[in-house]
């Protein structure tokens, strides 16, 4: 079997390697609570139009498919780029396609024309039901899908909170606390299908972890060609090669699994659960794993602030501990151990 990208989804990738490479860079965001760029946003939805590539064109989007919108999430994660996608297409629009269509509808209309969209899956944190943390782009966010502490879903606009930054571990992904100012009030939104939102936001975050593995070592490997040491280039001695071929198997692997695991999901297969699970674990270790290399090979300079590797690291450990791969294989041995036998 040989699985790879179609002309039309290379094109696509190649077009949003392009566009990202214009845009600011992580270390616009080193300092803890700077905003994103001012325009990075605006940009993205005016010249590509990215968080409407898997809204259903009757909800004004372009219908296409999860594999799509993984190929441009890669993308994201190799430039870094400062910008509220992940939290409109991996978390608010995850949200939105797994709620009743009917409910959904303006939501995602709104979110294809750029409103920003976040989600948390988490119920408030005080007994009254109004504060939530942790919540990712929070403090910019237009439209925020919550649970409330009944378990229903709402969808509120960002003047129905005091938002307030949050100092976390990810700079380039900033999070807030949100405190309504009012009781929850009004129409809710309806259930949500939590396992088919998780499943969506863990392939897209998987794919964002591949682009961001694959930056590590391909800045790791071009450092290894200029620094000299002893007279020549650090990547001719063995032992880095094997540390720079090691992440790189580990990379490849974690694609592999995410373009499968993306597949799955819009064929319907019904291994595509067990295909997420594996996605995510992959991609995240291999995150981690390359960021740590890519400080490692560079020496030094690696450790700098003025260098995006701590960027990396710090991002890819943030992903690590929002959805940590122990917790991903154990609900694959418990997925596994509840089929039935011979399925």
């Amino acid at each position: 079997m040989h699985f790879a990208l179609s002309e039309e989804q290379q094109a696509l990738a190649e077009a949003a390697r392009a566009f990202l490479a214009e845009l600011p860079g992580p270390l616009a965001m080193a300092e803890p609570g700077q905003a994103y760029p001012e325009g990075t946003w605006t940009r993205l939805v005016e010249e590509q139009g990215w968080p409407a590539i898997l809204v259903p064109e009757e909800a004004g989007g372009w219908g296409f498919g999860v594999l799509e919108m993984a190929v441009v999430m890669e993308e994201a994660g190799r430039a870094l780029t400062p910008c509220p996608l992940f939290s409109t297409v991996a978390l608010g629009l995850a949200a939105l396609r797994a709620a009743p269509a009917a409910q959904a509808r303006p939501h995602l209309e709104a979110l294809a024309a750029g409103a920003v969209t976040t989600w948390t899956a988490d119920r408030p944190v005080d007994p009254e039901g109004r504060t939530w943390r942790g919540v990712i782009d929070g403090d910019l966010a237009d439209r925020v899908v919550l649970r409330g502490r009944d378990d229903r879903w709402w969808v509120l606009p960002a003047d129905a909170f005091v938002r307030t930054r949050e100092r976390g571990l990810d700079p380039t992904r900033p999070t807030a606390t949100l405190q309504l100012t009012a009781p929850l009030d009004g129409e809710p939104l309806g259930q949500i299908d939590l396992d088919a939102a998780w499943r969506l936001r863990r392939v897209l975050q998987a794919a964002e972890s591949v682009g961001l593995a694959q930056r590590c070592l391909d800045e790791a490997v071009d450092y290894a060609k200029v620094r000299q040491q002893f007279g020549q280039p650090i990547g001719r001695f063995q032992a880095l090669q094997h540390l720079l071929a090691d992440v790189c198997v580990a990379v490849e692997a974690a694609r592999a699994a995410t373009w499968f695991a993306a597949a799955a999901l819009d064929l319907d297969l019904p291994d595509a659960p067990l295909a997420v699970l594996t996605a995510a674990s992959q991609a995240t270790e291999a995150a981690c794993l390359a960021a740590g290399q890519s400080i490692q090979v560079h020496g030094g300079i690696g450790f700098t602030w003025e260098h995006p590797a701590h960027l990396c690291f710090k991002r890819a450990h943030a992903t690590r501990a929002a959805d940590p791969p122990r917790h991903l294989r154990a609900a694959f041995t418990d997925a596994l151990l509840a089929a039935p036998a011979g399925g």
